[in-house]
Order: structure tokens, then C-alpha cells, then sequence
């Protein structure tokens, strides 16, 4: 090969050279933004996050209730008579006035585990209506979602009573933080349940 051959040879590896590198940059780049992702997925701890999560605060109750009904049909309609704030919530009870004039003492523990003890059984309506009491604290962990609701009343004065009651449920109540869906991440999916992590 003689010099002129030589030269004319040269830009060609040069050339074919740099598309390499330049190759080899291209992949180091995507692999890093990869890793980028990877990482912003997850929290420090590993645990998944939720793609435009905001914090929340959730108030639990540490206190129990005990919601008097009085029964208007067999074992499918209740209405609430009277609500009262005690200090130790796993005592929490419902006390229910029968038409046939029996009372019956109901733990909230074994309504939540559907007993079939005697005295819990055909009552399918009992539960219903303590969802719509201060009773609904033991069940539902966050008290913000714990609303009296006048219709499971069987008057203003009782209904008066448990929304003023629910502000010393809240007052004694502990809080955590959790984290939960953002305005973006609503859509697809937003029907779904999330899990807390960590709180």
C-alpha cells in the first residue's frame, strides 16, 4: 500500500471510530436515565411510591363508643337514641332496645367479625346503621371519614349530641402520616385503593 493509499484510509477508521464512541455514549446515557427512573420509583427504603403522591394526615380513634338503638323492625331497622364517649375503645358496645321490650349488650368486636352468637344473629341491619354513628370509629380507622348522619337518628337531640361528641373522639384521637394519590394520578385506576407506607 503506498502513502496516498495510507491517507485515504485514515478518515475511514477515524470515522468509523467516532460513530462508536459516540454509540457507546448513547448507551451510557439511556442506561443512566434508566437508573434514574429506577430510583425515583422507589422510596429510600425500597417501598413503591405513588407517582405524584401528596401527604395526609389520618386521625384514628384511641377512645370507644356506646351507641344505645332502639329497634323499629325485626332485625333490619334501628334508630340511633343516644351515643357516649368511654375511655377504653376494645370495651366499645351497642345497646340495643328490642321491640319485644329485651335489651341486648352487643360488643362492636364481635358485630365487626359478624358473630353468630346468640343475640348477634338476623340483626343485618344493625351494623348498617352504626356506619352512620359515632360507632363508626371503632370500624373505620380514619375519623374523618366518621360523620353522624341525621337520618340514623330518631331525633335531633340525639343527633346533636354525637356531632358534638365527635369533636372529643377527634381531640384524643392519634395521627399518622400517609401518602396518597395526586390531582394527576386520578384516572385510570384512581377507583383503586392505596395502601400507606411506612406512618
Amino acid at each position: 500500500m503506498n502513502t496516498l493509499q495510507q491517507l485515504k484510509t485514515i478518515p475511514k477508521m477515524n470515522k468509523k471510530t467516532m460513530t462508536g464512541l459516540a454509540f457507546s455514549k448513547k448507551l451510557i446515557l439511556a442506561s443512566a436515565i434508566s437508573s434514574s427512573i429506577a430510583l425515583t420509583s422507589c422510596g429510600g427504603d425500597g417501598s413503591p411510591r405513588i407517582k405524584d403522591s401528596q401527604e395526609k394526615t389520618i386521625y384514628e380513634s384511641t377512645k370507644g363508643v356506646v351507641t344505645e338503638v332502639e329497634e323499629i323492625e325485626p332485625g333490619n331497622d334501628y334508630k340511633i337514641i343516644d351515643e357516649r364517649i368511654i375511655d377504653e375503645k376494645e370495651r366499645s358496645i351497642a345497646i340495643v332496645h328490642g321491640l319485644d321490650g329485651k335489651i341486648d349488650t352487643l360488643s362492636l368486636a364481635k358485630i365487626d367479625k359478624g358473630s353468630q352468637e346468640d343475640g348477634y344473629r338476623n340483626r343485618s341491619g344493625l351494623r348498617s346503621i352504626l356506619y352512620y354513628s359515632l360507632a363508626a370509629s371503632y370500624f373505620n380507622r380514619n375519623l374523618s371519614n366518621v360523620t353522624p348522619n341525621s337520618s340514623a337518628y330518631k331525633n335531633t337531640s340525639a343527633y346533636n349530641k354525637s356531632t358534638g361528641l365527635k369533636n372529643d373522639l377527634t381531640n384524643s384521637a392519634t395521627s399518622r402520616k400517609v401518602r396518597v394519590p395526586g390531582a394527576s394520578s386520578k384516572g385510570y385506576g384512581s377507583g383503586k385503593s392505596f395502601r400507606s407506607f411506612g406512618g
